[in-house]
């Protein structure tokens, strides 16, 4: 009897530093010999607001935003084509380079007035290559505000993480000039290989000065700055003015044709002339 209870007890220890043991002896339970903690995954890295060109399709229109690189200020500039003229949009961004980023005062040029209201805009990214954002508008007529939220990806099939190329833009180029209180749709311009754009008349006697309207590329991304200096005239609601902005190309989606041009370039205040061609 005495040694059949010690065989028992013998099996029941045995049984149980067998369960102990398992996994090597060290209390591992596959989760990296923690000795049976479980460690949560670590949270995925946030994808950052990066500078680049994004596009989009907001209440049914085109809709572009661009992030300018820091060296040019970090600018943010919108076009949503509301109708053949588009809204534009610009202010200075704050936040670039990480998870989320604002423009405090967002300036808003409507494509049937001349006025420039005013708003905020707060910004994310949605994943590699792709900017959400949220605009808060100020209006003149009631309710008084309105709203208009984007999630935008880099155009499909344009690579704009290389130097731009002033012989990628230079020619000659006829489209749509948009200026708020009209538009004109052959409007021309020519860019040279140095740089210099010389463009035609637009309203009744606005023109850019050929020798101080300028485009200078991006040695970070494929876009280029833009500079017009206006003539000082009689009747153009922009003379005399600076404004900047940026110029990109993308594929052109009109049959027969290879590339698209747009720009947007805006006052100090946010009055805005955009332009966009295909050839």
């Amino acid at each position: 009897m005495i040694f059949r209870y010690l065989s028992v007890m013998c099996l029941i220890c045995a049984s149980a530093w067998a369960l102990v043991g398992c996994g090597g002896g060290s209390g591992n339970t596959g989760n990296g010999g923690t000795g049976g903690v479980v460690v949560p995954p670590s949270p995925p890295t946030p994808t950052l607001v990066q500078p680049g060109v994004y596009a989009a399709t907001v209440n049914g229109q085109d809709f572009w935003g661009v992030i300018t690189p820091a060296a040019w200020g970090t600018r943010w500039y919108g076009l949503h084509y509301a109708a053949a003229n588009p809204d534009i949009f610009s202010g200075d961004l704050a936040g670039a380079g990480t998870a989320s980023a604002s423009v405090s005062t967002l300036r808003y040029f409507q494509n049937t007035a001349a006025t420039v209201l005013s708003g905020t805009a707060s910004m994310k990214s949605a994943g590699a290559g792709q900017l959400s954002g949220d605009l808060n508008l100020v209006t003149t007529t009631p309710p008084y505000k309105q709203a208009l939220s984007f999630v935008a990806s880099a155009p499909v099939g344009m690579n704009y993480n290389q130097a731009a190329q002033l012989s990628d833009i230079a020619g000659g180029w006829t489209g749509r000039l948009s200026y708020g209180l009209g538009s004109n749709d052959a409007f021309t311009l020519n860019v040279s290989t140095g740089g210099e754009l010389t463009a035609g008349v637009f309203g009744v006697d606005c023109q850019s000065s050929a020798t101080n309207s300028t485009l200078e590329p991006s040695t970070e991304m494929n876009i280029f700055r833009l500079k017009l200096t206006m003539n000082v005239s009689t009747s153009c609601d922009f003379k005399g003015q600076t404004l900047t902005g940026v110029v990109f190309l993308q594929k052109s989606p009109v049959a027969g044709k290879t590339q698209r041009l747009i720009w947007v370039a805006t006052t100090a205040e946010g009055k805005g002339i955009s332009f966009k061609a295909d050839r």
